[in-house]
Formats: C-alpha cells, sequence, structure tokens
C-alpha cells in the first residue's frame, strides 16, 4: 500500500484573508481541496480565485453556524429557526463547557429549513464552482456526528446534486492532527508535522486546518477563548507552504491526494 495524505483548507469564502491563504497554500504548497463557505461575503471572491486555480477540487462547506463575534453571516434563505435575534446564524452547533453563547442544538430548529438552507448553499456553490466534487461540514467533522438525521439528509442532497458525502462521516479517512494547537509558532509546528508526516500508516490519511494571511481583517476574527486567530492561521499557512514540509513529503513517498482521488 502507498502512504496518501490528503491536505484540507476550509472557510474559503468567508474572509479576503482565508481565500488568500487557501489559495497560496495550494498553488504554493500541500493543500488539494478548499472547502468554500457559500454564506460568506467573500464567496464571489473565491470562484474568481479557484477558477485560475486548476489543482483545487473545490467543496461546498454546509455551514449552519457564525461563530465570531464581530464577523457575522446570514442564512442565504428564509429560515428563523436558524438565526438569532439579528438575523444571523447562531455562533455554536452544540453547547460548550463556559461557553454561554447561543448554541443550534438548544433552538429546536427546523429540519425542513435546514434542508432548504443547504439546498440553497448547494446550488449557489454548483453554480460558482461548477467543478465541486464533496460536501463538508462547517464546525463539525460531520452533521450526521451533530444529530444523525442531518447525516442522512447529507447523504440525500450528495445523491441529489452528484457530490460526495465526505468520508470524515464514514471514518474511511483517518485524520491526523498534524501539529499541537499550541505555540503559535511556525517552525515548531513544522518540525511537529514533519515528525507526523514520517509516521503516517499505509492508506489515506487527512489533515485538515485553516490558512489565512495575517492582516487587519483577520486580526478582527475571534471569540472568548479564540482571540489570536490571525496568528494562528497565519502559522498554518507558513506550515503547509513550508519547503520543509514540501520537501518532507517527498521524502516520506507520501501521495498528495484529493477528494475525487478517494476510491
Amino acid at each position: 500500500m502507498t502512504r496518501q495524505l490528503l491536505v484540507r483548507v476550509d472557510d474559503a469564502g468567508s474572509s479576503l484573508a482565508a481565500n488568500e491563504g487557501c489559495c497560496r497554500a495550494v498553488t504554493d504548497g500541500i493543500a488539494r481541496s478548499v472547502e468554500v463557505m457559500m454564506p460568506g461575503a467573500w464567496v464571489e471572491d473565491a470562484a474568481q480565485r479557484f477558477a485560475r486555480v486548476l489543482s483545487a477540487d473545490i467543496g461546498i462547506h454546509l455551514t449552519l453556524t457564525s461563530e465570531w463575534d464581530r464577523v457575522r453571516w446570514r442564512p442565504l434563505t428564509q429560515a428563523a429557526s436558524l438565526i438569532d435575534q439579528h438575523g444571523f446564524f447562531k455562533p455554536l452547533l452544540k453547547a460548550r463547557p463556559g461557553d454561554e453563547r447561543p448554541c443550534l442544538e438548544a433552538s429546536g430548529y427546523d429540519l425542513a429549513e435546514v434542508e432548504a438552507e443547504c439546498r440553497a448553499q448547494i446550488e449557489l456553490g454548483l453554480k460558482l464552482f461548477p467543478k465541486a466534487s464533496h460536501i463538508s461540514s462547517h464546525m463539525a467533522r460531520h452533521f450526521e456526528d451533530f444529530d444523525t438525521r442531518l447525516g442522512a439528509m447529507v447523504r440525500v442532497l450528495c445523491n441529489d446534486y452528484g457530490l460526495r458525502d465526505d468520508p470524515m462521516g464514514t471514518n474511511r479517512l483517518r485524520r491526523i492532527e498534524g501539529y499541537p494547537a499550541f505555540p503559535r509558532d511556525a517552525q515548531k509546528r513544522v518540525t511537529a508535522f514533519r515528525e507526523a508526516l514520517a509516521g503516517l500508516r499505509d492508506g489515506a490519511s487527512i489533515f485538515v486546518d485553516h490558512p489565512a494571511s495575517f492582516s487587519d481583517e483577520m486580526r478582527a476574527h475571534g471569540h472568548p477563548g479564540y482571540e489570536d486567530v490571525a496568528e494562528d492561521r497565519d502559522a498554518c499557512l507558513a506550515v503547509l507552504t513550508h519547503p520543509q514540509v514540501i520537501q518532507a513529503v517527498h521524502d516520506n513517498d507520501i501521495e498528495l491526494i484529493n477528494y475525487r482521488d478517494l476510491n
């Protein structure tokens, strides 16, 4: 068997910085799949940008939450059970210890509204990214983990639109952490990631992260407990484009794949 690695970068469409970071992670680095959030303000920019990056495999990153305090997005449909008092998606899918922000789980959401919203996101996604290959879930390994009814709904949507369901929902891909979340130090992350690559097992693995260029825009992202988003995501981008990481992929005979390459 060969060692295969699917490097996936999430949250394109949510900001200019995320679009720039995800694009560079593909063109200058080891990323091969890009997940795009259709409710994001920068989705049109993502469509124009990735139309020129033929090596990028695009996923429609189904979005039911809006997690940041000062940067928010709304559903594409009239979905009263999915929004807060200001019309934005709620910040969380599920309640977290010590986090008092509203969550979707506690809201008594309407499954029909969820399906209508997901269909609207997919249909916009296929118009903007006609070569999109798959569906993935924002802020969840897979919506199956959040609500099995949503997992069944996603499978129906994939069938209806001819898209792949994210294999992370079926455990067909081993997820690797790559490096610890702390410190936000690019060189230490590079060292840890090289070690992870050297220890990669045979078969298909996946690494997921959120690269973004460092900017004032990205510094405006955050919420209590995660205030250094810009530093974190800039370090992620540095790792995915680092010459030592690219060389480690080659030295360890790792085949970089995307969702289209999965059997």
